[in-house]
């Protein structure tokens, strides 16, 4: 029969391989982890694939467009889709998010974000980032995602998808577009997509933004660009562009 002091010796042996296992297990996990470091982003448990060099021309790029110097900011990476999820509040749809709290940005990229559409979603992550930290309330929320994909390069807008879409209705009163089901999720990113694009062929989105730095743009919309009506403006413009 086992005394007392054998049994606690036994058990003080069994916690500490468990606790080396433990220790050895997280300074492997760390040794593999990958961090990219630059001026801008941390980003942690970078995937292999990815360099420096390629973080740094996309964010180069999109600070020029947005006439800022991104402060340092932390890049999460998640390859499972559950701790990806419990990093965010938007959902089963979002391959990536960017959350602020107060002029401090997170940016979280999901196992989706892969080498072939890397730069895109960093792109539209990153303006979202300098709205933070930069424009804070001045863009609107519904338009917000619309200048994110114009500036990384989304794709062409299907007009005529817009125009006869049920789902449009009054854009400019939407929330974040990551609400509702896939296909209106869909339509409230074209949307503001479109919409940007509107605004940039009407009076030029940089000189927008620009005076948009300590005004809200709706003011100057109407002002600078000479839209009182925005969305019998956007009807117009979505009429024009798909040639009914």
């Amino acid at each position: 029969m086992q005394t007392l002091a054998s049994v606690l010796k036994t058990m003080k042996t069994v916690c500490m391989s468990f606790l080396i296992i433990v220790l050895v297990s997280f300074f492997v996990s760390q040794a593999q982890s990958k961090i990219i470091t630059t001026n801008e982003v941390v980003m942690l448990d970078a995937p292999e694939w990815l360099s420096e060099s390629r973080v740094d021309g996309i964010t180069f790029r999109i600070q020029q467009k947005l006439e800022w110097s991104t402060r340092r900011t932390q890049v999460k990476w998640y390859k499972s889709r559950s701790s990806f999820e419990r990093a965010h509040t938007l959902g089963p749809h979002a391959m990536a998010v960017t959350v602020g709290r107060g002029n401090i940005a997170t940016v979280h990229l999901g196992p989706l974000v892969e080498d072939s559409n890397f730069d895109q979603t960093f792109s539209h992550e990153l303006v979202h980032v300098i709205v933070i930290q930069k424009y804070k309330q001045s863009i609107p929320k519904w338009l917000e995602e619309g200048l994110a994909n114009h500036y990384s390069n989304r794709g062409k807008v299907d007009y005529q998808k817009l125009l006869r879409s049920p789902y449009l209705g009054d854009f400019s009163k939407l929330a974040h577009p990551l609400m509702g089901s896939f296909d209106e999720i869909g339509i409230r990113y074209l949307a503001s997509q479109a919409f940007a694009e509107m605004l940039d062929k009407k009076c030029g989105l940089e000189n927008l933004i620009r005076l948009s730095v300590q005004r809200k743009m709706e003011d100057y919309i109407k002002t600078y660009c000479e839209i009182p009506d925005l969305n019998k403006a956007f009807r117009d413009w979505l009429k024009f562009k798909s040639n009914v």
